[in-house]
């Protein structure tokens, strides 16, 4: 898809490519509001895997399950979008295993 077509759909206007990816990133989390959720951000923590709670504006609310700083699991994190580097949401695919365990889901 062309930059100026991708544009026209999500309805933002002649913007830049942060404001572009920021819109994408923001409706896939407000989209899978509930499921869980493993994002990497190059802030403590690094890791956290939890249920996404909901999207205010350029922020994304993280109920933790586990993190790499075990005193902070089940806190709820308020993320960024822009310090997102990776993230994968859970679908009817590919589960995220419970690290704390070392299993398998």
């Amino acid at each position: 898809m062309k930059k100026v077509e991708l544009i026209k759909n999500l309805g933002i206007g002649n913007t830049d490519i942060n404001a572009i990816r920021q819109a994408v990133v923001s409706k896939e989390f407000e989209l899978n509001d509930g499921n869980r959720v493993l994002v990497m951000i190059s802030q403590y923590p690094f890791l956290i895997v939890g249920r996404i709670k909901s999207v205010v504006s350029d922020y994304v609310l993280i109920e933790a399950e586990v993190t790499n700083i075990f005193e902070l699991d089940g806190e709820v994190f308020r993320v960024h979008i822009d310090s997102i580097e990776v993230f994968y949401i859970e679908n009817e695919g590919i589960q995220i295993p419970d690290i704390r365990k070392g299993e398998d889901c």
